[in-house]
């Protein structure tokens, strides 16, 4: 019994460190966890959505969807992904790009695709009607579209409840050009004028170029 009575007197916090009962010594190991965790919840998060992401396309940009396609993206719009050609028309990489301004995005995938327009259409809406929306419904047939370069495309509009959007499909040169724009219905229609030129801007280059950026 006195082994035990001592061992408890020994653990026991002086009464110069205590305070409401807390051992004083462990304030400062507590305060640093607490401030650690108002940094990583409250303060990281409010920063980051105080700073506005933006890399808006300049007048006469252009965007390389491959070695020999490009297009140009309505000034004043954002870059989410893509890249852009360079001086001279040269582009060191090229890719899917990706578009957003008044509240619609516009993408452009490019692949290989041996199909015509319509195939590739088809196939767009085929996979775009499994993203599990029931609300999903194509309006309407297939349309024409041609580029101010001449090249013919097919295009077909859609509905749902997360808004309405166009499918658009080329074929240029073995490419097939997957498009997509979809927003609120109100900004749709805003944005058809902007949405139409950016499809007619979609060229072929005629080279195979090798510098620019991205």
């Amino acid at each position: 019994m006195s082994s035990i009575s001592t061992s408890t007197a020994r653990r026991r916090v002086s009464a110069e460190h205590r305070w409401l009962g807390l051992d004083k010594r462990s304030f400062p190991y507590a305060i640093f966890v607490i401030v650690v965790f108002l940094i990583a919840t409250v303060a990281i998060p409010r920063i980051n959505n105080a700073i506005e992401w933006d890399d808006p396309v300049q007048a006469g940009e252009q965007l390389a969807l491959s070695d020999t396609i490009a297009f140009t993206p309505v000034t004043g719009w954002n870059v989410e992904s893509g890249f852009r050609v360079g001086e001279g028309g040269s582009a060191v990489a090229s890719g899917e790009a990706t578009i957003a301004g008044d509240g619609v995005t516009f993408d452009i995938v490019p692949d290989t695709f041996s199909g015509t327009p319509a195939e590739l259409l088809a196939q767009i809406e085929k996979v775009t009607s499994r993203t599990g929306d029931p609300t999903f419904r194509v309006e309407g047939e297939p349309i024409t579209i041609t580029t101010s370069a001449g090249d013919v495309g097919v295009a077909q509009t859609y509905s749902s409840v997360r808004g309405d959007g166009l499918v658009a499909a080329f074929v240029l040169d073995g490419t097939g050009l997957k498009i997509t724009a979809f927003g609120p219905p109100t900004q749709m229609r805003a944005a058809a004028e902007n949405i139409n030129a950016m499809i007619a801007s979609i060229r072929t280059t005629g080279a195979e170029t090798d510098g620019g950026a991205g």
